[in-house]
């Protein structure tokens, strides 16, 4: 190398090391190399120049670089190392470009790069002037040195600066993380850190159990078990990170699982290019954040679920507290409706009982479930908790009969049980899918484990106090009971009428025909009463063949117009033809009766009515 050369060389050399200094902005990165490309066309008039580096070197140092960073600088691969250095003969540096364009811009020399170990680093490319193509193969050697020190000196700087960004950006992270208890601020966190760190990456975080409907962020999603994809799962079950090429789409997806020493809370999805090239380093640096971030969550899932499960037990509670309250039926279910809507943020909840193949939507359940259009849905239920003897559980529901149409895609169903027979089931809805978490489920099964317990006491009891007030024969309630309704009508309303019938001739009838059809005869009666009667009205078997009944708040009118009634339908429709006969009397607030003086009256006026010929009505005017 002469003299010319060597000053060329060191004039160079001068220029790019000696204000080789740290520049603090990210960005400033490659100035480093605007500095260098700067010099060679200044030293060496150069009118183009471009770097093409060897992914592998950046991938050895562990650098994360991109290729549309500056235009200066671009990479090649394994496969183009090969075609680019069968040009070069053994022992030289340069050669002439063997392509007449690269990347639009003309060039017509490409210097080789070599480091320590003589592996290639990158090629030079660059259009040299006529009057400097006298250079001499060892001035070439030299620069080629001078471009890999100064490139490796650069690489490291950039490692430094990285690494102390990563440093700083995880301590940051690890701080603030630490700080909270909500899940979604962690995962956001983190998420605007991996974006910050690495802006040219698309993420999104799956998580299992995940049901945050106030969730506004589109990274953050559930892991859908049914129709996620098997890099996904994989990563999720294995609890290693995975990595996938997508050669068609010329991306890359890595893969890393949110796990806590509790377990595996979903999965980190991340999207790149295929031209970024990510580093051993940048995967580990993933790993430990999202191991922090996991931590942390897990932290704030603890405490979160240990207060959850305080506010579980308080319902639990509440509910035992109201199913051993005593309460009837109606008020019960009521009450439970109200509690399960209130802690489960439900939509609809239905208490549902099977009674002789029908369903019995118990009053208190919410009014979905007494619409016509819900039958279908009900039969489905019920055939899914009969055919596969477990509960029912669906975050997403898409029915898959077009004749079963629901608006609702969240939906829990528990069967309600009765010495391990199913007497029905209790079911929540909401229109949001995934409404309900599991552990939402597992706190419906407790629950209704009690429910069961308190609904089938209710029910013997309430049905024990039906069968102490109601005649066995006539299914009419008891004398004593229509008593007790008389009295406290008499207490608070302002008026009432007593109604005494007696069935004409039924002792011929049951000498002539048998006792047997006289109690046919008394329950075809009884049948015309109920459906004759209204609303807290009450029609009872008085003794024998007499019949009462009583209606509160009604005029003397009225008890007559019902009586004439009953008259006229029992002369019509019983088999074999009967007639009755009946006396009806009368209290208001001026004159006030006792229960005993209003039988009094009407069993005068039913003995008027015997004594004009039977089969008919007569009021008492007394």
């Amino acid at each position: 190398m002469d003299k010319l050369e060597e000053r060329v060389i060191l004039k160079l050399r001068s220029k790019i090391f000696s204000d080789f200094k740290i520049l603090e902005k990210e960005q400033d990165d490659f100035n480093y190399f605007s500095i260098f490309f700067n010099a060679l066309k200044c030293e060496l008039q150069l009118s183009h120049v471009h770097f093409l580096i060897y992914k592998n070197v950046l991938s050895e140092n562990e650098q994360f670089l991109l290729s549309f960073k500056t235009p200066s600088l671009s990479f090649f691969d394994t496969w183009q190392k090969d075609m680019y250095t069968k040009y070069l003969r053994e022992g030289a540096f340069i050669v002439n470009f063997p392509m007449e364009r690269y990347d639009q811009v003309p060039f017509d020399k490409s210097l080789f790069v070599f480091g320590q170990h003589d592996d290639l680093v990158g090629i030079l490319l660059f259009k040299l002037p006529d009057k400097n193509h006298h250079f001499s193969d060892s001035f070439w050697e030299t620069l080629s040195k001078t471009v890999y020190q100064y490139f490796e000196k650069v690489m490291q700087l950039c490692i430094l600066k990285h690494e102390k960004k990563r440093y700083k950006l995880l301590q940051n992270v690890t701080s603030q993380l630490h700080s909270t208890i909500d899940i979604d601020a962690v995962l956001r966190k983190v998420l605007d850190s991996l974006e910050e760190f690495y802006p040219y990456f698309q993420y999104q975080i799956f998580l299992s159990n995940y049901n945050n409907i106030d969730n506004d962020d589109s990274r953050i999603q559930p892991l859908d078990y049914t129709k996620s994809n098997a890099a996904i799962m994989e990563t999720f079950i294995t609890g290693n990170y995975k990595i996938e090429h997508e050669l068609k789409l010329s991306k890359r997806y890595l893969y890393f699982p949110l796990k806590g020493k509790q377990g595996i809370y979903g999965v980190l999805k991340i999207e790149a290019q295929k031209t970024i090239l990510i580093s051993g380093q940048d995967i580990e640096f993933i790993s430990i954040l999202i191991g922090t971030a996991s931590t942390a969550m897990e932290n704030a899932h603890l405490y979160q679920q240990s207060r959850q499960l305080v506010n579980d037990l308080q319902l639990i509670t509440k509910v035992t507290k109201k199913l051993n309250a005593n309460l009837r039926l109606t008020e019960l279910v009521h009450n439970i409706s109200e509690e399960l809507q209130s802690a489960f943020y439900a939509e609809e909840v239905g208490i549902i009982l099977f009674e002789e193949n029908q369903f019995n939507v118990l009053t208190g359940s919410t009014p979905f479930f007494n619409d016509k259009d819900c039958f279908p849905f009900l039969q489905f239920v019920k055939a899914f908790l009969d055919t596969r003897e477990e509960s029912l559980f669906i975050g997403n529901f898409e029915p898959d009969d077009n004749d079963l149409v629901s608006p609702f895609r969240s939906i829990m169903a528990e069967s309600l049980k009765r010495e391990q027979h199913k007497i029905g089931f209790i079911i929540v809805l909401h229109r949001i899918p995934y409404k309900f978490s599991f552990n939402t489920f597992k706190l419906l099964q407790s629950i209704t484990q009690h429910v069961s317990l308190a609904f089938t006491n209710t029910i013997l009891r309430e049905r024990l106090e039906q069968l102490v007030i109601t005649d066995y024969l006539t299914k009419l309630y008891t004398r004593n009971y229509l008593d007790e309704q008389m009295q406290k009508s008499i207490e608070k309303d302002k008026q009432g009428t007593f109604l005494l019938i007696d069935i004409d001739n039924f002792k011929i009838i049951n000498d002539t025909f048998g006792h047997q059809v006289g109690d046919q005869i008394l329950i075809q009666i009884a049948k015309i009463i109920k459906r004759n009667l209204k609303m807290n009205e009450v029609g009872a078997r008085w003794g024998g063949e007499e019949l009462a009944i009583y209606l509160p708040n009604c005029s003397l009118e009225e008890g007559l117009s019902l009586g004439e009634q009953l008259v006229l339908e029992t002369s019509n429709s019983i088999d074999p033809p009967v007639t009755i006969s009946c006396g009806i009397s009368h209290w208001n607030e001026k004159n006030k009766e006792s229960p005993f003086s209003l039988f009094k009256k009407a069993d005068e006026a039913l003995y008027l009515a015997k004594n004009r010929g039977k089969n008919r009505a007569i009021a008492s005017v007394k």
